[in-house]
């Protein structure tokens, strides 16, 4: 078992290397690293300065801790509830209906202290699917709200406008969220912040790989609790009442499953309001009189079916501005994705590119629908399908030495399934001068139907790049790449309709 949690408080020896780090990285960063602090922070902001402009930008001054398990992400959740004085947000896509732990604790902070006020915002259609105890995230949760009254606690559940009047009717629970979900993933606890991809249910505190990063910093966190209340005042509201819990909309705010068209123009009002207030609160001009040692955060979300697309340009940006470097000097980049199923636009930046790249995603045992019953059964097996074409198109443009230099490999760890997401960027450095943490996968549902958000990070100094660093290298500790001839071997065995079925299932995975 790795360490569980590393604060960028001071350089550390680097775990073992993979195949292009090279071995002295196994030691502190060499003296063209180590001896010049600010260069590797002058030329990332140099490198990335596109994707400040018209962004919210946060200069974080204190220590950011790189978590690594998914018991010290539960420990810490548990510890921030504990240790609020003023507000806890959580912003998942649904909180486990077995979680009785983690409400008890919200609980018990709440009847500690009279002044805390809680905010959870989950996904209307997850968050109110009935387990087989006909339990939901509504039910654990409305006790609080009857407990406490609405003043101090509120539930939000975001309803998508994509699923409404027959629609709705028709499609059954668990199908019906392949139409969008509220998917952002945010833990704010007063003035730390924890970006995460990780939901609120038991598998993701054992046995479900993603990343976390707490962040301290009061304006940072005073954002995701912004966003979280934003997304919150289009959404509706739980209520406690005689019979358990109900649910309703704010009287100014028209119900997507009802008045789609009209919902998306309040949202986008709302939502459009609320970042471009951020923007001019924390502008990117004040990064130049920063110093070398302060880390840049960039918070970026997309919200398409509501007309937000921020962080759509913005990974557009990225791409172009690694690609810019990589075409005079050593560039690499590493992309997780818990599903293998990138958007044609990103996968044309990877092929497309100059640089190297190294796409980490998850095996099919290690992927969560893995042995599912129904048709879930077959999700693997499509992500493979995906797969294996890429892979089959990288090969083909390395045999005509054109693009980028890409390998896919796939973590498989006994016992574990993978849900980790971002990207690391090494600019000719030991050591990444970039990294994307957050909700989206990257792929279609997160551009087109979910409501996601991530954060850039542009590290300050050496301890943070290597903590980064070495949490990429614990990921890919347990991965392997995959050639064409096994995805080949692997999609042979997939029932024929579902290669058919491939141009219909895609663009909602």
């Amino acid at each position: 078992m790795h360490r569980a949690r590393l604060c960028a408080l001071r350089p550390r020896a680097v775990l073992r290397s993979t195949r292009w780090y090279s071995a002295a990285a196994a030691h502190p960063p060499p003296a063209a690293c180590a001896g010049r602090p600010g260069h590797s922070t002058q030329a990332a902001r140099q490198a990335f300065e596109s994707l400040m402009v018209e962004r919210p930008v946060f200069p974080i001054r204190q220590p950011i801790c790189v978590l690594r398990e998914p018991q010290e992400f539960y420990r810490e959740l548990l510890r921030g509830i504990a240790q609020a004085q003023r507000r806890v947000c959580l912003s998942s896509l649904y909180l486990g209906s077995q979680e009785t732990e983690l409400v008890a604790a919200l609980d018990q902070a709440l009847a500690r202290n009279p002044a805390l006020e809680v905010h959870v915002l989950l996904d209307c259609l997850r968050g109110t699917r009935l387990d087989s105890a006909g339990a939901s995230s509504a039910t654990l949760l409305a006790p609080l709200v009857a407990a406490h009254g609405r003043d101090r606690v509120r539930v939000s559940l975001y309803h998508t406008p994509a699923l409404s009047g027959v629609s709705k009717r028709a499609w059954p629970q668990r199908f019906n969220e392949a139409f969008g979900l509220q998917h952002i993933k945010a833990y704010v606890f007063d003035d730390s912040v924890i970006i995460s991809g990780a939901n609120l249910s038991r598998d993701y505190f054992t046995n479900r790989q993603d990343r976390y990063m707490r962040v301290s910093d009061r304006p940072f966190a005073d954002y995701f609790a912004g966003l979280v209340d934003a997304v919150g005042r289009v959404s509706f509201g739980v209520a406690a009442d005689g019979r358990g819990h109900r649910l309703a909309m704010a009287r100014d705010v028209p119900d997507p499953s009802r008045e789609p068209r009209e919902f998306v123009r309040e949202a986008n009002a709302v939502l459009t309001q609320f970042l471009r207030r951020m923007e001019a609160m924390h502008p990117a001009g004040s990064v130049d009189a920063l110093g070398e040692q302060v880390t840049v955060a960039i918070p970026t979300v997309q919200m398409r079916q509501l007309a937000i697309t921020q962080d759509e340009h913005h990974m557009s940006e990225f791409f172009a501005a690694a690609d810019r470097w990589a075409q005079r000097r050593p560039c690499r980049s590493v992309m997780a994705s818990a599903y293998f199923n990138f958007s044609d636009h990103y996968k044309r930046a990877v092929l497309e590119g100059h640089g190297r790249w190294d796409l980490l995603v998850a095996s099919p045992q290690a992927n969560g629908f893995y042995a599912a019953r129904g048709i879930s059964q077959f999700i693997p097996d499509m992500y493979s399908i995906i797969e294996r074409d890429f892979v089959r198109e990288a090969g083909r443009r390395r045999s005509h030495a054109q693009g980028a230099d890409v390998t896919v490999e796939e973590y498989a760890r006994d016992g574990w399934t993978f849900h980790g997401k971002g990207i690391w960027c090494y600019l000719d450095q030991e050591l990444p001068q970039l990294t994307m943490i957050g909700s989206p996968n990257y792929g279609y549902r997160s551009i087109y139907r979910d409501l996601e958000a991530q954060v850039t990070l542009i590290p300050g100094s050496d301890a943070l790049r290597a903590a980064i660093h070495r949490e990429a290298q614990d990921l890919r500790a347990y991965a392997r790449p995959v050639d064409i001839a096994e995805l080949r071997k692997r999609t042979r065995a997939a029932p024929l309709w579902l290669h058919g079925l491939r141009p219909l299932i895609q663009n909602k995975m």
